[in-house]
């Protein structure tokens, strides 16, 4: 799960822009984020494969 209470403020602005949906499955992944370019990366996944 992502660290909620660390990410940058600017990580936190793009976070909440995403859809309720995508939030949800980025938290549920677990997956390691660290940076911003990591957070794009989860979601460029995630939407991907939805299509």
């Amino acid at each position: 799960m992502p660290d909620m209470f660390n990410l940058t403020p600017q990580m936190q602005d793009y976070f909440n822009s995403l859809p309720e949906i995508v939030q949800e499955t980025i938290i549920q992944s677990g997956a390691k984020i660290n940076s911003l370019d990591d957070l794009k990366a989860i979601v460029k996944g995630t939407t991907d494969n939805e299509q």
